[in-house]
């Protein structure tokens, strides 16, 4: 889960402060642990790194039958906009249907006086406009230097996302005001279900 990979991120940060700050030795078996794996790779060819990169930035990518290279970044946004219909932990994707039906409607987003009426600038009307309205779609006014109100593939890219996140996960930085008004952002499970369907693509 997104969340549960964000505190496991955070512990594993400060754990490795609090080694720099003692001054822990470097490894004596490094070049050792270099030569064998140089001999391994000179024997069998190069070998796939099956680690677990962490860090902003860090990818573990892989590549797709199709050639496609798939993985997440160190925010757990994927670096591949394809489409995967499928969770981060191998589960089918949410459907918009699911999203908008469990989200949208269930948090009032589709009254008159919110996105449901013809008088706001995102009408989400129907779930046909609303997808329409959402994905791809440019947002009336850039918020938190982004101008996409949903990119395929990629949360962190995504207006929306980065409007309903939890503010907890916003680290301080709550760049713009929060989705539902007068909410500090969805509540956790909310959250992931927006989340999973914009980085599995946001199948419709």
């Amino acid at each position: 889960m997104y969340f549960e990979r964000v505190r496991l991120r955070v512990s594993h940060a400060v754990a490795v402060a609090g080694l720099l700050a003692c001054g822990s030795p470097e490894p004596s078996s490094t070049t050792t642990e270099s030569s064998t794996v140089n001999e391994t790779e000179a024997s069998t060819g190069p070998s796939s790194s099956t680690g677990d990169a962490s860090g902003p930035g860090a990818s573990d990518g892989t590549t797709g039958t199709d050639g496609s290279s798939e993985g997440t970044t160190g925010t757990g946004a994927p670096t591949s906009t394809t489409a995967s219909e499928t969770t981060e932990t191998g589960a089918a994707a949410p459907s918009f249907a699911e999203v908008y039906e469990s989200v949208f409607m269930q948090r009032g987003c589709l009254s008159n006086y919110c996105h449901g009426g013809t008088q706001t600038e995102l009408v989400m009307s129907d779930e046909a406009v609303a997808y329409a309205n959402l994905v791809g779609s440019a947002a009336t006014e850039a918020s938190c230097d982004l101008s996409v109100r949903v990119v395929p593939g990629a949360p962190e890219e995504s207006v929306l996302w980065r409007r309903v996140r939890p503010a907890a996960l916003d680290a301080g930085d709550m760049c713009a005001a929060k989705m539902p008004l007068g909410t500090m952002g969805l509540e956790e499970a909310e959250a992931q279900l927006v989340y999973d369907w914009i980085a599995a693509g946001a199948p419709r």
